[in-house]
């Protein structure tokens, strides 16, 4: 296995596109007809989570076919997991199976997760990032933290309440702690496919997605969370500050909005109530697939994958070409990572219940 060169396959695409088919399907001709142990890094960062399986459409040891998966059941929701941890974690694992002989295939429609282990971001410098703006703006300043998000990068200001003080912080900690220049992509060849469908198609899938979950018992599964966490009190008392990231993750938050809409405990919602959390998942999750899409061209040297044979023939041409070069860094972001972030002023198999998959 000493002569095979490190191979870095990535599988990105929207919620319901197909990936997880796709991506099995792709592992499994990887180890029978290369004769490399393949293994899927999930980079979704919602199956990060434990005990949120139907409502994540989480993969289930039978969708996985004895496909080793890791990144996914390794934390508990009561705080969002930093993605400098998620990466850390990811690429340790990532090294383990390039030792093994490996082949790491990134799966996930978050692309935040899927560009950091493809162009090796740096992302010690966002964690350091973040600490100094939780220093220089506590909680009490989330309007001048804003502010400075404003001038910095209107784009994803734009996405973010004011009040959400949580995803202020994440993000100025983003546009100011990630230097490309910092960055070092790991010596791979890489092969970057976007697994996609029409928007219509999609949003056809995220429906039926939905009704497909309440069949298998997303109902018991949200009360169960409520139960484990308390979560719709901890909701009630706190609102968008709520660490717990089940109030943060779509095909969840819906129930305890409404419930909080309605005056009533999750488990007494019925009839109507439970047509407006359907309403509410539907549409979230429909304009969320829009934002995926939208970020398939920013993946550098991204190509379509109808299906498994034209991922699986990208791979094999990868394989027989010449040496590998690291990844073209993304567009230089003009922050030093190392600015003080205030103002000047006077982020192998496992168990799991059955689920439908979205991507």
């Amino acid at each position: 296995m000493s002569n095979v060169p490190r191979l870095l396959v990535a599988l990105y695409g929207p919620t319901s596109a197909g990936k997880t088919a796709v991506s099995v399907d792709l592992c499994l001709r990887i180890r029978d007809e290369l004769g490399l142990p393949p293994m899927v890094v999930s980079a979704d960062s919602r199956q990060v989570y434990r005990y949120m399986d139907i409502g994540t459409s989480k993969t289930t040891p039978e969708e996985m076919r004895g496909i080793p998966h890791t990144m996914i059941d390794v934390a508990e929701p009561v705080r969002k997991l930093e993605l400098e941890t998620f990466v850390a974690e990811a690429r340790r694992e990532m090294e383990a199976s390039w030792a093994a002989g490996g082949v790491p295939v990134i799966v996930g429609g978050t692309s935040v997760y899927v560009r950091s282990l493809l162009e090796g971001w740096e992302v010690d410098a966002i964690a350091e990032a973040r600490n100094a703006i939780r220093r220089d703006f506590p909680r009490s300043m989330a309007e001048d933290a804003y502010a400075v998000l404003t001038r910095l990068d209107p784009k994803a200001a734009g996405k973010i309440h004011e009040n959400n003080y949580d995803a202020i912080v994440n993000a100025l900690a983003r546009a100011m702690g990630n230097d490309p220049e910092r960055s070092v992509a790991p010596a791979t060849r890489q092969v970057v496919l976007s697994v996609d469908r029409p928007a219509a198609d999609i949003d056809q899938r995220v429906a039926a997605t939905y009704d497909r979950q309440v069949e298998l018992g997303l109902r018991d599964e949200v009360l169960g969370l409520d139960e484990r966490y308390d979560v719709l009190a901890q909701y009630r008392r706190l609102g968008q500050k709520s660490p717990n990231q089940v109030v943060h993750t779509h095909g969840y938050t819906e129930w305890f909005d409404v419930a909080l809409d309605r005056g009533k405990p999750v488990e007494n919602l019925t009839g109507a109530d439970l047509d407006e959390v359907r309403t509410r998942v539907v549409d979230r999750i429909q304009t969320h697939t829009r934002r995926q899409r939208a970020a398939i061209p920013k993946l550098t040297g991204v190509r379509p994958a109808r299906n498994a044979n034209d991922a699986f023939n990208a791979v094999k041409k990868a394989l027989e070409a010449g040496p590998p070069t690291p990844a073209r860094p993304a567009a230089k972001n003009t922050q030093n990572p190392k600015r003080k972030a205030g103002p000047q002023r006077s982020n192998s198999q496992r168990p799991g219940r059955r689920g439908p998959r979205r991507g």
